[in-house]
């Protein structure tokens, strides 16, 4: 049973990083665009700051949470 968990434990640290790499490759290939976060956003004054430094940075900033990658168009 113990030979189990440590072998399933094992297993599961040698493929995870193996899966973020497939999952960044997708992300990198499919990437968003400034002015799509824009539009998803809306026409609220605080989105055309978002924008603006999403041209400036290459990432979307929502409160705490920060998404990168964003292509500057």
């Amino acid at each position: 049973m113990a030979r189990f968990l440590v072998a399933t434990a094992l297993v599961g640290m040698l493929a995870a990083p193996l899966l973020v790499l497939s999952y960044g490759e997708a992300g990198a290939q499919q990437r968003s665009t400034c002015s799509q976060a824009l539009a998803h956003c809306g026409k609220q004054r605080v989105c055309q700051r978002r924008f603006e430094n999403c041209m400036e940075t290459g990432c979307w900033t929502v409160v705490m949470v920060k998404r990168c990658g964003y292509e500057k168009r």
